[in-house]
């Protein structure tokens, strides 16, 4: 009664219609931020954009992208993951890195190895440990040739990688990496040692006939043979022509002699003195014809030697004995 202003208080709640802007609700009167929000009921009386704040986490429900999550209230990156909560939370690819390796999850091919993040082979093995990251064949390096272990005949031996032959002998020590029944050349001859009749020796290979002597040695052995049997057969035919000369002019001397052994036959028929040498020289002769054999023998050249009581030599020719000159 004593405000002009005022006549009628609807809800009694001893503000006037006028006055209260919810004249039907008794628990509000006012709404200073005019977002049709009562003042007591509002959780932001005085920020029209907000009315209430759902989890009291102090942001309000319009304004927060978690409104019913305390720990959360924006979303930078759109990805439905609160920043406070996400790993990267300004990139929507990625919310978690499980194993703290800086390389979210959904990019870490390994999300809970945190030694790796990149399989760039997809062979199942980590770049960082993968020996071979580009090769999905290889992963290992075993002896660190550089050659992998799948790929590496002796993956232990860094020395080698290969053995064309499969003979168990890598090709760099292998002698022969192409041939599988030989490995070693110890002569260095080119003639492995399996097939080398003589593999310490350079200068042999082969004992054809299996006498315990190389081919080439016995070779020069029958070729020095062969020409010591032809210089024999030079010298056995240079005495033989020598005999044949020598028997040749025993001939003439014998012919000779017994010419004038004629003419000295005619002179004792007319002179006494002629007759009486002649007689000497037939005596002579006779005892010549009476020589002794003191020794017999056959040298190296087949030669058959006698040696005669008068200290002379005779040689058997094949059809004569010849006085040794």
């Amino acid at each position: 009664p004593t405000d002009a202003s005022e006549t009628v208080d609807t809800d009694g709640d001893g503000v006037g219609d006028n006055a209260d802007a919810f004249d039907d609700d008794p628990t509000e009167t006012t709404d200073s931020d005019g977002d049709g929000v009562g003042d007591n009921s509002d959780w932001a009386p005085t920020d029209a954009s907000e009315t209430a704040d759902a989890d009291g986490d102090g942001v309000g429900d319009n304004a927060d992208a978690f409104d019913d999550d305390p720990t959360e209230t924006t979303d930078s990156d759109g990805d439905g993951v609160g920043d406070n909560s996400d790993w990267a939370p300004t990139d929507a690819s990625e919310t978690a890195d499980a194993d703290g390796d800086g390389v979210g999850d959904n990019a870490d091919v390994f999300p809970t190895d945190a030694t790796e993040s990149i399989d760039t082979d997809s062979d199942g093995v980590g770049d960082n440990a993968d020996a071979f990251p580009t090769d999905a064949t290889e992963t290992l390096d075993t002896d660190s040739d550089g050659v992998g272990d799948n790929a590496d005949v002796f993956p232990t031996d860094a020395s080698e990688t290969i053995d064309t032959d499969s003979d168990g002998v890598g090709d760099n020590s292998d002698a022969f990496p192409n041939d599988g029944s030989e490995t070693l050349d110890t002569d260095g001859d080119g003639v492995g040692d399996n097939a080398d009749a003589f593999p310490n020796d350079d200068s042999e290979t082969l004992d054809t006939d299996g006498d315990g002597v190389g081919d080439n040695a016995q070779a020069i052995a029958e070729a020095a043979a062969a020409k010591q049997k032809e210089e024999d057969e030079k010298r056995r035919n240079i005495i033989i022509i020598s005999v044949i000369g020598v028997i040749v002019i025993g001939l003439a001397v014998g012919l000779f002699l017994r010419r004038r052994g004629s003419d000295d036959s005619d002179a004792v028929k007319d002179y006494n003195q002629v007759s009486s040498n002649s007689g000497e020289q037939t005596q002579a002769m006779t005892s010549s014809n009476e020589l002794q054999i003191i020794n017999q023998w056959t040298d190296d050249s087949g030669y058959t030697w006698r040696k005669m009581s008068d200290e002379t030599f005779h040689y058997w020719d094949g059809t004569q004995w010849i006085k040794h000159s």
